[in-house]
């Protein structure tokens, strides 16, 4: 299969994913899930060198967000608050960062 097939495919079940994640799927389990499988073809099929670590940072950015607060002028990290991120939303950041990557390297590429 082309490589340009599959960035297809891959930004197809994307914009589905999303679409589904914004308005459609009130299903924590359903979202886990359908948010795993989007991230797994990624980095089986598209993955670009240095990917893996923008993900990672980019899955920590709504668990800093969620898990710290901030009283008294100071910034606490309550690891109680983790408890309530579903594992969509840091799944969901990291593939957002990583398919905004190659977006912009295929754009740039031609």
């Amino acid at each position: 299969m082309k490589k340009e097939n599959i960035i297809v495919a891959f930004y197809i079940l994307y914009f589905s994913w999303l679409f589904t994640v914004a308005f459609l799927m009130p299903s924590l389990k359903v979202l886990n899930y359908f948010t795993g499988i989007v991230t797994l073809f990624y980095f089986v099929f598209l993955r670009e060198k240095g990917d893996i670590f923008l993900y990672i940072i980019a899955c920590l950015i709504p668990v800093l967000i969620g898990a710290t607060t901030f009283s008294q002028w100071q910034f606490k990290f309550n690891t109680n608050l983790l408890n309530y991120i579903p594992i969509w939303l840091p799944l969901s950041w990291g593939t957002t960062v990583v398919a905004l990557r190659k977006f912009f390297i295929l754009i740039n590429s031609k």
